[in-house]
């Protein structure tokens, strides 16, 4: 267990060896923040096997348990668990973005206007998100918001008890295919 914030400032690979077995824990850190921030224009991250827990956020646009500031092309989150980061979303990423897979990713527990997973502004291009639980977060379940998406894919995601829409997608044109198909999406605002 890790009690710190982590700050991702080239291209990486930040893997544990289990959700359960490596944790980042926000618990006592003095003041607002992310648990792992990924700079802006930094690519070619991949972040898996951990699970990031109880960070305190301003906001579930300003901060969260993963947070891309933009421009975070080729970004791979697999195998983690997002859970109680009060104040911030679970993942939150900012276009425009290019090449990001979000896969069995659990996301639950984020309060005050925040989301358990989204992708915000400018063109997302080539976004798949699969095989997620997202539940229990005070905004929306799985979001794509204010701009354009190309070639998204989301199977197979169960989404449910959020306070708002469980999935939310803004914006979907070509030339990419789009493809939402086999998710449950049940009890949500």
């Amino acid at each position: 267990t890790f009690n710190e914030r982590v700050v991702i400032d080239r291209p990486l690979t930040l893997q544990g060896v289990s959700e359960a077995g490596t944790i980042l824990d926000g618990t006592g850190l003095v003041g607002n923040g992310k648990g792992i921030t990924i700079n802006n224009g930094i690519t070619n991250v991949t972040i898996k096997k951990l699970t990031v827990q109880d960070y305190a956020g301003a906001s579930g646009n300003a901060d969260a348990g993963i947070y891309g500031i933009g421009g975070n092309n080729n970004l791979t989150v697999q195998n983690v668990s997002l859970l109680n980061n009060v104040g911030g979303s679970g993942f939150y990423a900012n276009g425009p973005v290019n090449t990001v897979l979000i896969d069995s990713v659990t996301s639950t527990g984020h309060t005050v206007g925040a989301r358990g997973i989204v992708i915000w502004n400018g063109l997302k291009e080539n976004i798949t998100i699969v095989d997620c639980h997202v539940y229990g977060n005070n905004c929306c379940g799985i979001e794509l918001q204010d701009g354009t998406a190309s070639g998204v894919t989301m199977t197979n995601n169960n989404v449910h008890d959020n306070g708002d829409n469980g999935i939310g997608i803004v914006g979907l044109q070509g030339p990419g295919e789009n493809v939402v198909s086999n998710n449950t999406v049940q009890n949500n605002g």
